[in-house]
């Protein structure tokens, strides 16, 4: 939903949008922004475009105030860790899933990242290892089907973020 929203306003499209979202996005509020803003005023804010705090991001990315348009980022987990080598910030506020924080802070042992809030962690991306999807593939267990028509859409619209990415 968040994401849809974000979509809609940035492209200006009209887009069908779900009314669904994920539970550890949802629980990034505006609330959670604020206070991290005024904890860590000096730092580049990196927001999940999923976030429930997108529409503040939004906001502080336009407005002029203590977070200035250039420290606040609205970007996937990828431009997440190309910001994080090229900005000349030390410290980043980041708002998504926790996991995230390990790789930024592995490839940039120079700078902190804080997690926008802590306790932001989805257990159902942690029971995906690569132990299970190993074997997943060596036995050939899971196998997901969808029908044709619906391959062929999905696949479009995958070879057209490919494109454009």
């Amino acid at each position: 939903m968040y994401l849809g929203n974000y979509l809609r306003k940035v492209t200006g499209r009209p887009l069908d949008v779900w009314l669904g979202e994920c539970h550890v996005h949802a629980g990034l509020t505006r609330e959670m922004l604020e206070q991290r803003r005024v904890e860590y005023p000096d730092a580049e804010f990196l927001v999940h475009p999923e976030c429930g705090c997108v529409t503040s991001a939004m906001y502080y990315a336009e407005a002029e105030g203590d977070v200035a348009a250039s420290r606040m980022r609205i970007v996937s987990t990828e431009q997440m860790m190309r910001r994080a080598r090229v900005s000349p910030a030390r410290r980043f506020v980041v708002a998504t899933e926790t996991g995230v924080l390990h790789r930024l802070r592995r490839e940039n042992p120079g700078k902190e990242f804080v997690a926008a809030r802590e306790d932001a962690e989805c257990r159902y991306m942690k029971q995906i290892t690569l132990e299970k999807l190993r074997d997943s593939l060596r036995h050939l267990q899971y196998e997901v089907t969808v029908a044709p028509d619906v391959a062929a859409r999905a696949r479009r619209a995958i070879d057209r973020m490919l494109a454009i990415g």
